[in-house]
This record gives C-alpha cells, sequence and structure tokens, in this order.
C-alpha cells in the first residue's frame, strides 16, 4: 500500500517542526545573544536597564529624551519610581515582555550603561592582536627561582647549582667564591649541601641559647627576637656599621659575658654573609621558561590526548576481540574510569602527584612543576577517556565480516596485511565518530583541569580555553570578552571536525 503524499507531508512535520522548535529555543536564540554580548563591554552583572538611577541624569538622559513618544514616557514613569529619599529613580521588578520592552524603549533613547556598552569588534580585535591578557598567548616567561626576603634553600640540585646559578658567574669573581663557601657537593644525595655557618638557623640558635638566654635568664627572649630581626634588616643594607652599632648597644645594656659577647659579634657577621648569598642568588637564580599560554596549551592538549585516547583504546579493543580470557571483566575495568565523575578522577589523581609520587620517586615537584604538568594532565585525560573509545572501537571490530578475515587468511596474508588491508579501512567509520568527539571534548576540556590545577594553572600554562573563559567572565567580570573567547572557540571546533568530517568521509567512501 503506498501512502499519499499528503500523509508523508504531515509525518515529516510532526517530527521534524517541534525539534526545529526546539533547537530554535535552546541554540538558536541563545547563540545570537552570544554574540550580541560578544560586542559589548558587559561584566556579567550590569542589566541593560538600569535598576537606580540618580534623577537629574535618568531625567535628562531616558525619560526626557526627545525619541520618545509620550506614551513611551508614561511606560517609563510607571515603571521607574523616583524615591525623595536618595533622590533617584528606581526600577520595579520586571517580567516577560514588559522587560523587553524597558529595554527596547531605553535602547532608544541611547543610553547605555558604563559597564554595558556597545563596543563593535573591539573585543575579537584584541583577541586576534595581542590585546587579550598576556595569559592567553605563548610566550617566553622569565621565572626567579629564588628571592631574597626567602630562606636560603638548605639544598641545591648539581644541576641547578652549576648550570643555573654558577654558570652566569665569573670563577674569579668574589659572588662565584661565596656560593661555593656557602655551599658544599654532596656525592651521596647528588646535591649541593648549605654550610653549618650559612645555616640561618644554627646562627640563631646560636643567640637563643646565649648563658644568659638559657640558663641565666638575665635577657628576656623577646629582646633576642627583636635582636635577629634588626640584624636581618641592617644585613639587606649591607651597612655594617648598623649592625655593630646595634650589638654595642644590646652588650651594653645587658652586659654579657666575654663569650657570649664573640657570639653575637660571630651572628652578626654570619647573617651579613647570609644576607649577601641571598641577593646573589636572587639576582642569578633567573630562568627563562616558555609558557604555552592559553591558546598553547589548548591545542597542546587537544593534540596529545586526542592521539593517546585513540591510539590506546584501538590496542585495548584489538587485545580483547582476539578472544582472551576473561574478556568481560576486562572491558568493565577498562571503560570504570569513565563511570568516575571527572571530579572524582582528579582528587585521585592529585593525591598520586602530591603524596604518593614524592614518597616513592624523590621528586617534590609534580604537579606543580610547568615541565611535567601538560603531561601529567594528558596522562589523566588518557587514562579516564580511552575507555568509552575502547568500546566505540571494539563495536565496529565486530561488524567486520568473519569470512573475509577467512578468506585473507586462506589466501596467505599475514596479520599486518589483514591489518593494514582490511581491519583498518573497515573501522574508518569508528574512528571518525571516535576522532570527532575526542577533538570536541579536548577543545572543551574544563572540569579535570579545573579540578586538578585551578587558577594556579597560568603560572604552570596549564589553563585551557574553556578554563580562561570562565575565569575572565567570574574573576575578571569581563563576561562581553569571554563571550567573544567562546564564540572564537565555537567556530574554531566547528572548522577543525568540520574539516576532520569532511577528510575521514572521503576516507569512507574510498574504503
Amino acid at each position: 500500500m503506498v501512502e499519499s503524499k499528503t500523509k508523508k507531508v504531515s509525518y515529516f512535520v510532526a517530527f521534524i517542526i517541534p525539534c526545529l522548535i526546539l533547537y530554535l529555543i535552546f541554540f538558536i536564540t541563545p547563540f545570537g545573544r552570544g554574540i550580541g554580548i560578544s560586542l559589548t563591554n558587559w561584566d556579567g552583572l550590569t542589566p541593560k536597564t538600569p535598576i537606580s538611577l540618580e534623577k537629574t541624569e535618568f531625567e535628562s538622559k531616558i525619560l526626557n529624551s526627545p525619541k520618545l513618544s509620550q506614551k513611551q514616557k508614561e511606560f517609563l514613569s510607571s515603571v521607574y519610581e523616583y524615591s525623595s529619599q536618595d533622590n533617584c529613580y528606581h526600577r520595579t521588578q520586571l517580567k516577560g515582555s514588559k522587560r523587553s520592552k524597558v529595554e527596547k524603549i531605553v535602547k532608544k533613547t541611547g543610553y547605555q550603561p558604563e559597564k554595558y556598552k556597545f563596543v563593535g569588534l573591539e573585543n575579537y580585535k584584541k583577541i586576534f592582536s595581542g590585546g587579550a591578557s598576556e595569559d592567553f598567548y605563548p610566550r617566553v616567561v622569565t621565572l626567579s627561582k629564588f628571592t631574597k626576603t626567602s630562606d636560603l634553600p638548605m639544598a641545591i640540585s648539581k644541576k641547578e647549582f652549576e648550570k643555573e646559578i654558577c654558570k652566569k658567574l665569573s670563577k674569579e669573581s668574589e659572588e662565584y667564591k661565596l656560593l661555593n663557601l656557602t655551599y658544599e657537593f654532596n656525592e651521596n644525595s647528588n646535591k649541593y649541601k648549605i654550610t653549618s655557618r650559612y645555616d640561618e638557623f644554627e646562627v640563631s640558635d646560636d643567640l637563643w641559647y646565649l648563658k644568659e638566654v638559657d640558663e641565666l635568664k638575665t635577657i628576656p627572649e623577646s629582646e633576642i627576637d627583636l635582636l635577629i630581626k634588626d640584624l636581618k634588616t641592617s644585613a639587606f643594607t649591607q651597612d655594617y656599621l648598623i649592625g655593630r652599632e646595634r650589638v654595642k648597644e644590646f652588650i651594653k645594656k645587658y652586659k654579657v659575658s666575654e663569650e657570649s659577647e664573640n657570639i653575637i659579634y660571630n651572628s652578626c657577621n654570619a647573617y651579613y654573609r647570609i644576607a649577601k648569598v641571598k641577593m646573589i642568588l636572587s639576582d642569578v637564580w633567573v630562568v627563562k621558561n616558555f609558557n604555552m599560554g592559553v591558546i598553547g596549551f589548548t591545542l597542546f592538549f587537544a593534540f596529545f590526548s586526542v592521539i593517546g585516547i585513540n591510539i590506546l583504546a584501538f590496542a585495548l579493543a584489538l587485545a580483547l576481540d582476539t578472544g582472551i580470557r576473561g574478556q568481560k571483566v576486562l572491558r568493565t575495568v577498562f571503560f570504570l574510569p569513565n563511570v568516575l565523575s571527572m571530579i572524582i578522577v582528579a582528587l585521585i589523581w592529585s593525591m598520586i602527584f602530591v603524596q604518593l609520587l614524592p614518597s616513592i620517586t624523590g621528586v617534590e615537584k609534580w604537579i606543580s612543576d610547568s615541565q611535567k604538568t601538560p603531561w601529567l594532565l594528558v596522562l589523566v585525560a588518557i587514562w579516564q577517556g580511552c575507555g568509552y573509545y575502547m568500546i566505540i572501537y571494539l563495536a565496529g571490530l565486530q561488524n567486520i565480516p568473519t569470512d573475509i578475515i577467512e578468506a585473507a587468511k586462506i589466501d596467505g596474508a599475514t596479520g599486518w596485511q589483514r591489518f593494514k588491508s582490511i581491519t583498518l579501512p573497515m573501522m574508518i567509520p569508528s574512528l571518525t565518530i571516535s576522532l570527532f568527539m575526542t577533538i570536541a571534548n579536548a577543545l572543551k576540556s574544563f572540569d579535570l583541569i579545573y579540578a586538578m590545577i585551578g587558577q594556579t594553572g597560568y603560572a604552570t600554562g596549564t589553563v585551557p580555553f574553556v578554563m580562561d573563559i570562565y575565569f575572565d567572565a567570574f574573576s575578571l567580570k569581563q563576561a562581553g570578552m569571554a563571550t567573544a573567547k567562546a564564540m572564537v572557540l565555537f567556530f574554531v571546533i566547528v572548522l577543525i571536525t568540520g574539516i576532520q568530517l569532511f577528510i575521514m568521509k572521503r576516507k569512507e567512501i574510498e574504503a
């Protein structure tokens, strides 16, 4: 029985029209709204129509505007109430069409709040011309690994001491000689360790354990504390006379023994030597690092996580398709990380990187090291995501007709030949969808990295695009710029995934 054309059209309308309406409501309308916001300097809080405005400003700029009709002015007067207490007009609560009507009327007057002004393509110009925050772009950053207000490190690795510090100094210079007096190489730890005479804690202990403080109690501990602070402060000026005068006053005031007097003078000299070493380290121990910025890290994370997830997922699917024992159990084990919440995944791996690995390897910095952090985040993303795509590849492998494989075996094709000529071409549909999903998800990554890194990611150059948008909108109150970045990201994802789908679909036809 052949259905009439009218019936077919009615079925089409019944199914398609609701979908189109929902698409219009939940995608097209918010998308258009987003484009509008991206052309403003909106801070995310300021409304288009003022909630409260001073009387003179409201009347001159809005209510008495010559662009408004009398009817529109009367409508505004019904919405805004004047309060003599603060000499301001206050807007009543608005809903639905009434809200839209007020916005249209206020827009007609040309009034724009300071934090909701139309700026045209200014946000986009900043993004593409380097006018956004410097953290947004790849750059070389100068990193000071020591500040003179910090305590001297108890140990410095051989590589850092020789290549990052001493290499910048002449071997004949006083600074070089002083540093090598301060630190001695320890073969057991393969580190340069601080000598006792430059250990600030030991120098301070000499003062705290003076006979007059520890035994006789003739000098209050508070006075020792004050003396140490004064000596440290004067040491940074490198004016030795100030320190000597402070010591003389202290000795004269408390009439200390000759032995204690020598200890105090020696401590004073030690603080000056330590301060000199601190200033040398703060000037010399400076390294230049390449910071990928938001753009660089997003591309880095997307590239390596997409490759890693798909290769590992494909490899696991091939292994499980061989019919090995415990196939169902292994499939569950590999898929389990995908079931876990990203926040739980982040907490588990943060504990591993912060507590477990340092205690096992002796390397303290893992997730806070700018060199390691990007790779660690990629590793976690691969671990968490490969199980899901393994299922897709496994389904694709099981759809390959077994008679084709058996015929190839009979013809003498090797395992590699069967994989290259049969398995891989017939897996292109699975590869197409997996690549599409991993690329889109990687470029939109947020929750995993936010939970593991947070705002400190700017220091290690591990802030993805979406996270930068989040901080712009909610921390910096730059909703206009954040929305412009979101629009740029949207079109980048559409472009990249569109090219990928076009290429892969052609491969499917050829295969």
